[in-house]
């Protein structure tokens, strides 16, 4: 008896102390761009989004006294919600969505390089950063342009090892940056 109450006790402390680490999502798009409309009605293709990062699962670390003590990781279709949301930023600004090359001013290919969120055990400072690498190529006639996006942010959230209790700032970066994009595209 005196064994089980050992096991017991030992059971419960290593079970409450352990962190719970489940995968990620990516809420949709909830339309948020309030930045400039498009001029002219352009007409817009959005060819194609893809996540070409070489660890597609992965989206960061759980860092204690600067080791990985962590990952955080998701199994979200981020090519697909990031389409789903740019189409939806593109269709508020004033753009005008079609399904062909053909009938299209602006062609634009996505290329998702990096999501990147690490959460450190700091106090009294952002333990939280975030970083996104996001390639964007405009087709405009015969002229292609790059354009690169590369949005950081750090903020302080409570002591947490909740992996769940990171996606309203992940939900913000990929906001953020559709906003960013959706704005800059205007201006073509």
């Amino acid at each position: 008896m005196k064994n089980f109450i050992y096991l017991m006790v030992v059971a419960l402390f290593i079970g409450g102390c352990s962190h719970k680490n489940e995968a990620i999502e990516l809420p949709a798009y909830k339309g948020e761009y309030t930045g400039e409309s498009a001029k002219n009605k352009h007409t817009v293709y959005l060819r194609s989004v893809k996540d070409i990062r070489t660890d597609k699962r992965n989206i960061g670390s759980i860092l204690a006294n600067d080791k990985k003590e962590d990952s955080f990781y998701s199994d979200a279709d981020f090519a697909d919600k990031y389409a789903k949301g740019l189409r939806y930023a593109l269709d508020i600004a004033g753009f005008e969505t079609v399904s062909n090359t053909n009938d299209a001013a602006l062609i634009i290919d996505v290329n998702i390089k990096k999501i990147e969120i690490n959460y450190t055990n700091k106090t009294f400072e952002s333990n939280l950063i975030g970083e996104l690498d996001i390639e964007v190529v405009v087709t405009r006639g015969n002229k292609v342009t790059t354009l690169n996006f590369r949005p950081k942010s750090s903020k302080w959230i409570a002591p947490s090892y909740d992996s769940k209790d990171v996606e309203p700032f992940l939900y913000t970066l990929f906001s953020d940056n559709i906003n960013e994009i959706t704005s800059k595209l205007t201006n073509y």
